[in-house]
Protein backbone atom coordinates (compact mmCIF):
# COMPACT_ATOMS: atom_id res chain seq x y z
CA UNK A 1 0.00 0.00 0.00
CA UNK A 2 1.39 3.35 -0.88
CA UNK A 3 1.87 6.03 1.83
CA UNK A 4 0.28 9.00 1.15
CA UNK A 5 1.82 12.37 2.61
CA UNK A 6 -0.10 14.11 5.33
CA UNK A 7 -2.33 17.04 4.81
CA UNK A 8 -2.20 19.97 6.33
CA UNK A 9 -3.63 22.87 7.37
CA UNK A 10 -3.50 24.55 3.95
CA UNK A 11 -4.03 21.60 2.29
CA UNK A 12 -7.58 21.24 4.17
CA UNK A 13 -8.58 24.74 3.57
CA UNK A 14 -7.81 24.41 -0.29
CA UNK A 15 -9.88 21.65 -0.29
CA UNK A 16 -12.49 23.26 1.60
CA UNK A 17 -12.28 26.06 -0.88
CA UNK A 18 -12.64 23.65 -4.36
CA UNK A 19 -15.51 21.62 -2.74
CA UNK A 20 -17.95 24.71 -2.88
CA UNK A 21 -16.38 25.72 -6.02
CA UNK A 22 -14.30 23.28 -8.19
CA UNK A 23 -14.03 25.94 -10.61
CA UNK A 24 -12.23 28.98 -8.67
CA UNK A 25 -9.33 30.68 -9.90
CA UNK A 26 -6.47 29.62 -8.34
CA UNK A 27 -5.51 33.57 -8.09
CA UNK A 28 -8.69 34.11 -6.00
CA UNK A 29 -8.28 30.95 -3.36
CA UNK A 30 -4.59 32.42 -3.13
CA UNK A 31 -5.99 35.73 -2.19
CA UNK A 32 -8.19 34.34 0.30
CA UNK A 33 -5.75 31.97 2.01
CA UNK A 34 -2.86 34.78 1.73
CA UNK A 35 -0.50 33.08 0.15
CA UNK A 36 1.17 32.85 -3.47
CA UNK A 37 -1.08 31.35 -6.44
CA UNK A 38 2.04 29.00 -7.65
CA UNK A 39 1.61 27.97 -3.77
CA UNK A 40 -1.74 27.46 -4.45
CA UNK A 41 -1.11 25.42 -8.08
CA UNK A 42 1.67 23.24 -6.83
CA UNK A 43 -0.56 21.80 -3.56
CA UNK A 44 -3.49 21.17 -5.90
CA UNK A 45 -1.36 19.23 -8.10
CA UNK A 46 0.22 16.76 -5.34
CA UNK A 47 -3.09 16.72 -3.90
CA UNK A 48 -4.28 15.62 -7.36
CA UNK A 49 -1.29 13.06 -7.67
CA UNK A 50 -1.34 11.46 -4.36
CA UNK A 51 -5.53 10.79 -5.24
CA UNK A 52 -6.27 13.48 -2.44
CA UNK A 53 -8.20 15.06 -4.44
CA UNK A 54 -9.81 12.63 -7.06
CA UNK A 55 -12.13 14.51 -9.36
CA UNK A 56 -13.68 17.96 -9.95
CA UNK A 57 -17.10 17.66 -10.46
CA UNK A 58 -19.96 20.04 -10.78
CA UNK A 59 -23.95 20.09 -8.74
CA UNK A 60 -26.52 20.75 -10.98
CA UNK A 61 -29.97 22.19 -9.68
CA UNK A 62 -32.72 20.34 -11.21
CA UNK A 63 -36.18 19.00 -11.77
CA UNK A 64 -35.16 15.62 -11.16
CA UNK A 65 -36.69 12.88 -8.51
CA UNK A 66 -33.26 12.67 -5.82
CA UNK A 67 -32.93 10.14 -3.87
CA UNK A 68 -31.02 8.16 -0.82
CA UNK A 69 -31.51 4.61 -0.88
CA UNK A 70 -30.24 2.44 2.20
CA UNK A 71 -28.96 -0.95 1.70
CA UNK A 72 -28.74 -3.94 4.00
CA UNK A 73 -26.88 -6.62 2.61
CA UNK A 74 -26.35 -10.22 4.20
CA UNK A 75 -23.73 -11.04 6.89
CA UNK A 76 -20.39 -12.23 5.63
CA UNK A 77 -20.77 -10.53 2.12
CA UNK A 78 -18.41 -8.48 0.19
CA UNK A 79 -19.73 -4.90 0.93
CA UNK A 80 -17.62 -3.85 -1.90
CA UNK A 81 -18.47 -5.47 -4.62
CA UNK A 82 -22.30 -4.84 -3.80
CA UNK A 83 -21.74 -1.04 -3.91
CA UNK A 84 -19.39 -1.50 -6.97
CA UNK A 85 -22.32 -3.00 -8.81
CA UNK A 86 -24.78 -0.50 -7.51
CA UNK A 87 -22.60 2.37 -8.80
CA UNK A 88 -22.80 1.09 -12.08
CA UNK A 89 -26.66 1.94 -12.46
CA UNK A 90 -27.20 4.66 -14.78
CA UNK A 91 -28.48 7.22 -12.64
CA UNK A 92 -26.52 6.47 -9.35
CA UNK A 93 -24.86 9.67 -8.75
CA UNK A 94 -22.83 8.67 -5.61
CA UNK A 95 -22.28 5.16 -3.58
CA UNK A 96 -20.78 4.64 0.58
CA UNK A 97 -19.84 1.94 2.53
CA UNK A 98 -21.62 3.08 5.54
CA UNK A 99 -21.26 1.82 9.53
CA UNK A 100 -24.78 1.57 11.17
CA UNK A 101 -27.81 -0.46 10.24
CA UNK A 102 -27.69 -0.59 6.61
CA UNK A 103 -23.83 -1.28 4.90
CA UNK A 104 -24.56 0.61 1.69
CA UNK A 105 -26.02 4.00 0.75
CA UNK A 106 -26.05 5.28 -2.94
CA UNK A 107 -26.96 8.67 -4.08
CA UNK A 108 -29.74 8.47 -7.10
CA UNK A 109 -30.82 10.93 -9.12
CA UNK A 110 -33.00 10.56 -12.14
CA UNK A 111 -35.99 11.95 -13.81
CA UNK A 112 -39.11 10.12 -13.02
CA UNK A 113 -40.49 7.91 -10.34
CA UNK A 114 -40.65 5.15 -12.44
CA UNK A 115 -36.63 5.30 -13.00
CA UNK A 116 -36.01 5.42 -9.31
CA UNK A 117 -38.40 2.37 -8.70
CA UNK A 118 -36.38 0.51 -11.37
CA UNK A 119 -33.09 1.02 -9.60
CA UNK A 120 -34.69 -0.49 -6.21
CA UNK A 121 -35.91 -3.00 -7.64
CA UNK A 122 -32.40 -3.78 -9.24
CA UNK A 123 -31.16 -3.37 -6.00
CA UNK A 124 -33.68 -5.90 -4.40
CA UNK A 125 -32.57 -8.76 -6.85
CA UNK A 126 -28.77 -8.89 -5.51
CA UNK A 127 -28.92 -12.38 -3.84
CA UNK A 128 -27.09 -10.60 -1.11
CA UNK A 129 -29.64 -8.10 -0.29
CA UNK A 130 -31.60 -8.18 2.97
CA UNK A 131 -33.58 -5.07 2.33
CA UNK A 132 -33.53 -1.27 1.67
CA UNK A 133 -34.99 2.06 2.37
CA UNK A 134 -35.73 4.80 0.64
CA UNK A 135 -35.41 8.15 1.51
CA UNK A 136 -36.89 10.87 -0.88
CA UNK A 137 -34.33 14.46 -0.95
CA UNK A 138 -37.64 17.03 -1.17
CA UNK A 139 -34.85 20.10 -0.88
CA UNK A 140 -30.99 20.48 -1.08
CA UNK A 141 -28.42 22.53 0.43
CA UNK A 142 -25.14 23.60 -0.46
CA UNK A 143 -22.10 23.66 1.90
CA UNK A 144 -20.84 27.03 1.81
CA UNK A 145 -23.43 28.67 -0.39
Amino acid sequence: MELRSVIDYLDEKIIEVLKRDSRRPFVDIANQLKVSEGTIRSRVRKLVDEDIIQSFTIKTSSKNVKAIIEVKIDVNINTSDVAANIAKFEGVSEVFEVTGEEDVVAIIDVTSSPQLNEIIERIRRFDNVVSTRTRLILKEHFGGT
